[in-house]
């Protein structure tokens, strides 16, 4: 069975999550954000075993205590690449929008590639490619759960307006590559609470059947 564990880290609420086979206790972290401290010391106190750091996209609030988590955990990281320049300059980044301190980010183990799938104990992670929020931003499907980042949220979806990013694209992503799971999967967004793909493809206002906003191009 798959243990899904999600903490609320930092200044800008981040979530950060644990994935963990309870038969094999191995676990994955993704994004290791502002403030993850929390979820080493759960994975410390627990007795886990880390076998892989899953970066969704390589914003800075996402990646904050990567060279930390590499560090501790020694697992490897993995990424698309699309993201690399985005990673190679998130500690210059994160000073410019008030936020100091964090250490060069390590690159990444695993460049990641669309339909690729990686192993956590019995469990089987489907990547999907979903660019819109930033080039190289990633879903992780596994058993009934996404774990999208920014590209869509309870009742919303990632911004547009970032160098790298594009609304068309983003939509393209949710609707192609979210909205064509099972209605029933629950999704794990970079911010704020879960939700599902039925709900979001019902009650979203900004793409599915309840959209009623137009975004500013």
């Amino acid at each position: 069975m798959l243990e899904v564990k999600r903490f609320v880290c930092g200044p800008l609420e981040n979530n950060v999550y644990l994935l963990i086979d309870d038969d094999s206790r191995q676990c994955a972290v993704v994004d290791p954000g502002i403030a993850s401290d929390e979820v080493l010391s759960w994975i410390r106190d627990n007795d886990l075993e880390p076998r892989l750091i899953l970066l969704t996209h390589a914003h800075f609030d996402h990646v904050f205590d990567l060279a930390k988590f590499k560090r501790q955990l020694d697992a490897p990281i993995a990424m698309h690449p699309a993201d690399l320049p985005l990673l190679r300059r998130m500690a210059e980044t994160a000073a410019g929008w008030g936020v100091p301190g964090a250490e060069a980010a390590p690159e990444p183990d695993v460049l990641l590639a669309h339909g690729q799938v990686l192993e956590l104990g019995a469990h089987r992670i489907e990547v999907r490619h979903t660019p819109g929020h930033s080039p190289g931003q990633v879903a992780y499907i596994v058993d009934g759960h996404a774990f999208v980042g920014d590209t869509l949220f309870h009742r919303g979806i990632g911004r547009y307006d970032l160098p790298g990013s594009d609304f068309e694209q983003l939509a393209q992503s949710i609707l192609e590559q979210l909205y064509t799971l099972t209605p029933e999967t629950r999704v794990w967004p970079g911010h704020g609470p879960e939700t599902s793909i039925d709900e979001e493809r019902r009650l979203n206002p900004f793409i599915g059947d309840g959209a009623r906003f137009q975004p500013n191009l």
